[in-house]
């Protein structure tokens, strides 16, 4: 079996997190999040980048929760009972990806996930880092460390 991407190790299986930004059906590997949480009391930060919704009290923890609809130049997310924040960790600190929704757990097949296509290219293609063929749709791969890299929109 032919692993087409280098991001994925040649595992059989992946475990995959689903879920949406707007029109656009993502997925983050399920060993790169901490835990998923409902939206709760996101207090704004003063002259934070664009992109940084504010932070929150996790469990003693201050955590920065990132709009992921303004980081894909989407405009903010609207917030409601299915709007979710994913815990991911970057280096000693957890950051939270807000999301409209978060869809399923799946295992998927490597060989069902395609490196981003060439055309895909600048800031948004380096977002990604694999398409994985589902049935009846494609979900994007992101990449979690070009995610968490603040400075780029």
């Amino acid at each position: 079996m032919i692993n087409k991407n280098k991001h994925f190790d040649e595992h059989i299986e992946v475990e995959l997190a689903i879920f949406h930004i707007g029109k656009l059906t993502c997925a983050l590997k399920s060993l790169e999040i901490q835990e998923i949480i409902r939206v709760d009391n996101i207090t704004p930060v003063y002259e934070a980048e664009e992109c940084i919704k504010g932070v929150i009290n996790l469990r003693g923890n201050i955590v920065t929760i990132i709009d992921m609809g303004v980081k894909f130049s989407f405009g903010a997310l609207k917030t409601d009972k299915n709007s979710r924040i994913i815990i991911v960790r970057m280096k000693d600190e957890m950051v939270g990806l807000l999301v409209d929704m978060v869809d399923d757990i799946l295992l998927a097949d490597v060989t069902n996930i395609d490196p981003p296509s060439s055309n895909v290219k600048g800031l948004s293609g380096a977002f990604f880092t694999g398409i994985y063929k589902m049935e009846h749709s494609l979900v994007s791969i992101l990449n979690v460390d070009e995610i968490l890299n603040i400075e780029k929109k």
